[in-house]
């Protein structure tokens, strides 16, 4: 599996199980509002956008060349690639960390989030049209 392609699923997984545990009978309770609450470690109040999360990543990849092929970085012993050609390559460990707003538990905090960006866009646009008329 390419690295692109192992971080895209992680991250969707993570915000689909979220969503998936808020869905359920006592899911009001994952990721409530939580006002003036203060977090440490890897959570991080962003006030009126709920709370966000770090998830770490440390993978082991290969960059492998295939022929006369470009290179690809893939993670490590995930998937068979039954392809046949020579293939070179080596394995190296990589650590990053992508920031993730987590799906907010309050639906009125979610309401005002989403007021807040049209309104946001509307005030953008009109000045738009402002700048465009000088």
């Amino acid at each position: 599996m390419e690295l692109k392609d192992f971080i895209a699923e992680t991250l969707s997984q993570i915000i689909e199980g979220v969503r998936e545990a808020q869905a359920r009978e006592d899911g009001a309770n994952i990721n409530a509002a939580m006002g003036g609450a203060e977090f440490g470690g890897q959570l991080v109040n962003v006030g009126t956008y709920g709370v966000a999360t770090r998830v770490d990543f440390d993978v082991s990849v290969t960059a492998e060349t295939k022929g006369g092929a470009g290179a690809k970085l893939a993670v490590f012993g995930v998937g068979v690639d039954g392809g046949a050609g020579h293939t070179a390559g080596s394995a190296n460990r990589i650590s990053f960390s992508v920031p993730v707003r987590l799906p907010d538990g309050d639906a009125e905090r979610q309401q005002r989030i989403s007021d807040e960006k049209s309104a946001k866009l509307k005030s953008l646009r009109e000045n738009s049209r402002w700048v465009q008329r000088l």
